[in-house]
This record gives C-alpha cells, sequence and structure tokens, in this order.
C-alpha cells in the first residue's frame, strides 16, 4: 500500500495509516520512479518470514522493536 507523505501530517495521522511500522527501527519509506512511497521493512534481512513490503496498517508484528 503506498502512503502519502506530508511533512506537514500529524504522526498520529501518518500512524492511523501505517500502523506499528511508524515507531519501528526497521521500518523506512521507500520511493519508487512515479513518486509512489512505501513502508519497507528492514527485519527481512535477517528474518525471512517478515514481509518487506507488509500490509498496511499494521497492528501487530513480533518484529517490532521501539524506534531510539
Amino acid at each position: 500500500m503506498a502512503i502519502e507523505s506530508d511533512p506537514t501530517r500529524p504522526v498520529a495521522s501518518l500512524a492511523r495509516e501505517v500502523g506499528l511500522c511508524v515507531r519501528c527501527r526497521f521500518s523506512g519509506i521507500t520511493h519508487n520512479q512515479r513518486g509512489g512511497k512505501f513502508v519497507r521493512c528492514a527485519k527481512p534481512e535477517g528474518v525471512p518470514e517478515f514481509p518487506r513490503y507488509p500490509s498496511l496498517p499494521v497492528v501487530r508484528c513480533r518484529g517490532f522493536e521501539e524506534s531510539p
């Protein structure tokens, strides 16, 4: 699922759309050539059972670790 990224948008609004990934140390935003933005999970690099691009919003994840 693509997400709309707006720097003026409140984090609470993004959290509803993305879920836990907003606060996870393994997540990041990737961009495609057409300007789409996607949440990418870096956890699969070491643990293949986690999807690289999870279905959003993520409400439960065994790999979740709070960002510092």
